[in-house]
């Protein structure tokens, strides 16, 4: 899974986007942009830490994001939203 493909994928057509998605759509979107920058900072995390329990607690942080994204997307596609401003 490539998350800057899919992050493309829904900030495409700025213009339009404003005008076809309504407010709830949109924090949909933004929900899903959040998601990705905690599954990305979860990963960081991960890389740089050597404790086990922090170790632990990047691992944990990196699975809630990545099912929440997960959920995020089906909701997304249930919607066939696909652009954000």
């Amino acid at each position: 899974m490539n998350k800057n493909i899919i992050l493309d994928l829904l900030l495409r057509n700025t213009e339009k986007s404003k005008k076809e998605h309504s407010e709830e759509d949109i924090a949909l979107l933004n929900n899903i942009k959040e998601t990705i920058s905690e599954m990305e900072v979860a990963r960081a995390l991960f890389d740089y830490v050597s404790d086990p329990k922090l170790v632990e607690l990047a691992i944990y942080a990196e699975d809630t994001a990545r099912t929440r994204y997960d959920y995020l997307i089906s909701v997304a596609k249930r919607r066939d939203l696909r652009m954000i401003e």
